[in-house]
């Protein structure tokens, strides 16, 4: 499964991480997968998928953590 991610965020769902909210997930590549099937069963919606180098960019203030929620390995999506 190969996916760029969105490239603008939502407004609303930037302003949600500005203000520290915690439904998110962020994963490495091989990972997206699951983390997309565990987004949905926990939070009962879909979520939009974006690169967490450029909502690291858009979210200055906001600190991204730093490995994938599954693996050690460096995250590159965000699943808000």
């Amino acid at each position: 499964m190969h996916t760029e991610g969105k490239t603008m965020m939502d407004p609303v769902k930037k302003e949600y991480l500005e203000h520290g909210g915690d439904r998110f997930i962020v994963c490495a590549p091989d990972q997206l997968e699951l983390a997309l099937d565990e987004f949905v069963d926990e939070y009962g919606e879909a979520p939009d998928v974006y690169l967490l180098t450029e909502v690291a960019q858009e979210l200055e203030k906001w600190k991204a953590p730093e490995t994938c929620r599954y693996s050690g390995e460096k995250p590159v999506y965000i699943l808000v």
